[in-house]
């Protein structure tokens, strides 16, 4: 009996590198969440820190009172831009999910043909060795001693 060979092996594994790398994109795309979770997490620690510093001298003058305001008002800024961003990069996460599920589900779809035809191969390959087995049984059978 020949060998098992899958007639689209190379559609197969073309299929699940396009699922890992689609995967890649994806996590890749969580990655600059977490970037922008962490710059407006620094952005927020560099204001709070500004306005302590500030609000802790014994007399404030209205000098540094106008510069913590307009500083204030540069950090909300850089947060509302943060946020803005990490709403696109949210609807792009969502998006590239969408295509990392449709890639899994394409690289399934041959993973369980190849499964299916080496199934149908394996049954063959039975049926030929029962039918040479039936053979030699029935050569020695009517085989004059």
């Amino acid at each position: 009996m020949r060998k098992f060979q899958f007639q689209l092996e190379r559609v197969r594994r073309w299929r699940q590198e396009q699922a890992a790398l689609e995967e890649l994109k994806l996590e890749r795309a969580h990655g600059q969440l977490a970037a922008l979770a962490e710059q407006k997490a620094g952005a927020e620690r560099s204001r709070a820190e500004s306005e302590r510093q500030v609000l802790q001298q014994a007399s404030i003058d209205a000098g540094e009172l106008q510069a913590l305001d307009a500083y204030r008002r540069h950090v909300r800024a850089r947060i509302g831009w943060i946020e803005t961003r990490r709403r696109e990069v949210g609807v792009e996460v969502e998006r590239q999910r969408q295509r990392v599920v449709e890639a899994r589900r394409q690289a399934e779809l041959l993973e369980r043909l190849k499964a299916k035809m080496f199934a149908q191969w394996r049954v063959a390959g039975d049926r030929e060795e029962e039918a040479l087995a039936t053979e030699l049984y029935l050569a020695k059978r009517i085989r004059p001693d």
